[in-house]
């Protein structure tokens, strides 16, 4: 993309097209403002929020060392903790700006629920960085400053949701628990309250009325978010592909109408449960 506006600019030169020449320089007010920005941003974070540090909150701190270790990303994050946070956890990377920002509440109530939970949440979302999901983050912004957002998000929607999917999956290999993994969907879903009570057979069922829906399918294309339902069912496949003996814990819990949701369900993913191996993201 920056070789295709570098490409505008030497034809603006070249033909003296003063429109050209006034697209590029707001693309590059786009993006110095949004730089100037995220430094802003930052710079408040550090004084407004808690930073994740040795001293602050040793045992976070030391999750996310090994966690980088584990998927081998070792540029430098700024994590935070933050009384407030859209969607419990979020994470930036964009122009150089890195940072990784909790809510407290949650990232205490997974710690109550074991090492596990706690794992894959972190885990995805420096999985989330180490695929480098955000590349089209500045994109995005420079379109929606040009009014042209509107004509590209269609074609950004499969990206974004198959990023999801991702990144559940790199939690997982982190977590290598698919009970903890699945049981922190549930708790984004419902809440910390309801989440232990779902029904793993209630959720196969569901996400099989689902798939068998036009107009169910066809509300998962206009959106940037896989449904819940097909996050649960693709873990749970891709477990059954990476980990056999964790995928076949989770089958032996099922009573027989979940054995048999699960079976058509199965059919319908990319994943097959024929390697016995752990595949760890390359380095």
């Amino acid at each position: 993309m920056w070789l295709a506006f570098a490409f505008v600019l030497v034809i603006a030169f070249q033909t003296r097209g003063t429109s050209l020449l006034i697209l590029f320089l707001t693309i590059l007010f786009v993006a110095a403002a949004q730089w100037f920005f995220l430094r802003m941003w930052n710079s408040r974070l550090l004084g407004r929020a808690v930073k994740v540090t040795p001293e602050s909150f040793p045992e976070i701190h030391a999750e996310i060392a090994e966690l980088r270790q584990k998927l081998h990303y070792h540029r430098p994050v700024d994590v935070y903790v933050a009384d407030e946070v859209d969607g419990k956890m979020t994470v930036t990377s964009l122009l150089g700006t890195r940072v990784l920002l909790i809510e407290g509440g949650f990232a205490a109530d997974l710690q109550e629920d074991g090492p596990a939970a706690l794992r894959f949440m972190l885990g995805s979302f420096i999985g989330w960085l180490k695929a480098r999901h955000g590349r089209l983050t500045l994109s995005v912004l420079i379109l929606d400053h040009l009014r042209y957002l509107t004509y590209v998000v269609p074609w950004m929607l499969p990206y974004w949701r198959c990023s999801k999917y991702t990144c559940d999956q790199y939690g997982y290999l982190c977590a290598e628990d698919l009970h903890a993994s699945l049981g922190v969907i549930a708790r984004l879903t419902v809440g910390k309250e309801m989440g232990p009570d779902i029904s793993p057979t209630g959720v196969l069922e569901q996400a099989h009325q689902v798939s068998r829906r036009p107009l169910c399918r066809y509300a998962q294309l206009c959106q940037a978010q896989p449904h819940m339902v097909n996050r649960y069912v693709n873990l749970v496949a891709f477990a059954g592909s990476v980990m056999p003996a964790d995928y076949d814990r989770f089958r032996t819990g099922l009573d027989e109408k979940g054995r048999r949701i699960l079976r058509d369900l199965l059919l319908q993913t990319p994943h097959r449960q024929s390697s016995g191996s752990q595949h760890w993201p390359a380095a």
